[in-house]
């Protein structure tokens, strides 16, 4: 294979004629607002929210118990069962006004409940949209306020577990109109009946309250009080655009690809949509088999092992090869990251399909074959001749949003 790196006029990059990544545009691949608390600080400059606070006896933390992901998460600690409905504590950050729309997503975790309450744990102001801990089992609930009276409707979620970590995510479509949209996601998978869905569309979000300006987590608000406990947050982001929730492995076919040498793309995807998503940053994703042998490879000739494939900023999808090993039977394949949902993509060894257990299609045997240029991703690795174009490409792409002083 040549080793001559070619930029193609849309901006691609190949090698040898095989499509090696898979730009975006700036817009969706910058957040209006990211953290994953990795600095070790809440506050600006070197942290990213404007403001923290907590109400004494409780406790806004940026520590290693609040970590799902890395070194730090944030946790907010509530011991005051006051009876009083009122701010309990968090942390907020303002920037640029959304007015069409945005999808907020991040890990929570809730830990040491003493006493269930009605709970507002994430909320997007001024328009009023709540991530809300609902007592008193508790289950999750997005609550949004709409129309000229400023009236609430919600949906109803899953039973939250303590001790375990969920993704939720949300989002609010359809700002400043008639027909807003609301929806809400745990682990991937949309919440509330048929029923609620209706409810939580068709909104009246036409007066100027309805947008995006701040957002805060913590506890912002509280019902009744009675809450104690505590709220863990990590890799918190809100995006005008759909974000990367999961990853997804799924077959193609390759014509370069050895006989015997599986080619499977892994690709990060949104809840939202369910297409491709732009990774938000550098992201390393570990590949497995959960049942069955056999090993994974850079190449389609299956002679360069692999443990993990690397995602750039702002790519979509990478392509490895499997070559199975053992006895003939069913292999499941899985890939992993901290910060997104595992994915799984089942295969028999004896060359029938089977299908990825996270929706998508397997197709054909063993051997495949079609041209890498129709594929978004090919190589694990990238050699050091790249990293001069990654460098003009990030310095190219907007930063993290503008902070309003």
């Amino acid at each position: 294979m040549s080793t001559e790196w070619v930029r193609h006029s849309w901006g691609g990059l190949v090698l040898g004629g095989c499509v090696l990544l898979q730009p975006v545009s700036a817009a969706a691949a910058s957040d209006w607002f990211s953290d994953d608390f990795e600095t070790g600080a809440l506050i600006a400059p070197e942290g990213r929210w404007d403001n923290a606070r907590s109400i004494s006896p409780n406790t806004l933390v940026n520590g290693a118990e609040g970590a799902h992901r890395g070194q730090y998460g944030l946790t907010l600690i509530d011991r005051n069962n006051s009876n009083v409905s009122e701010y309990q504590g968090g942390a907020d950050f303002a920037n640029t006004p959304l007015t069409s729309e945005f999808f907020i997503r991040s890990w929570m975790r809730l830990r040491d409940v003493g006493n269930p309450g009605k709970v507002v744990a994430i909320q997007a102001n001024p328009m009023k949209v709540e991530l809300r801990l609902l007592a008193p089992d508790p289950i999750w609930e997005l609550s949004v306020r709409k129309g000229t009276e400023q009236t609430y409707a919600s949906v109803h979620g899953t039973r939250v577990e303590q001790d375990r970590w969920y993704l939720v995510e949300f989002s609010a479509r359809g700002l400043r109109t008639t027909h807003g949209e609301a929806r809400l996601w745990v682990d991937g998978v949309e919440q509330g009946s048929s029923e609620e869905r209706t409810t939580l569309s068709g909104l009246d979000w036409r007066d100027a309250i309805y947008v995006l300006e701040w957002l805060q987590v913590g506890e912002p608000w509280t019902d009744q009080g009675y809450f104690t406990g505590s709220i863990d947050f990590d890799d918190v982001r809100v995006s005008a655009t759909p974000m990367a929730s999961r990853l997804r492995l799924q077959r193609t076919e390759d014509t370069g690809a050895a006989s015997g040498c599986l080619a499977v793309d892994v690709s990060l995807r949104s809840s939202a949509t369910g297409a491709l998503a732009p990774a938000p940053y550098e992201t390393e994703v570990s590949l497995s088999t959960t049942a069955g042998e056999g090993r994974y490879h850079a190449d389609g000739t299956c002679k360069s092992p692999v443990e993990r494939v690397r995602l750039p900023t702002g790519t979509f999808e990478r392509r490895v090869y499997f070559r199975p090993g053992g006895s003939p039977g069913r292999v499941t394949l899985a890939a992993s990251h901290p910060d997104f949902l595992p994915a799984t993509l089942q295969v028999e060894g004896d060359g029938s399909a089977v299908g990825d257990e996270d929706g998508g299609a397997a197709g054909g045997p063993w051997t495949m074959g079609l041209g890498c240029s129709s594929a978004p991703g090919a190589l694990v690795s990238l050699p050091v001749l790249l990293w001069p174009w990654l460098l003009r490409s990030r310095r190219g792409r907007p930063g993290a949003a503008t902070r309003q002083e």
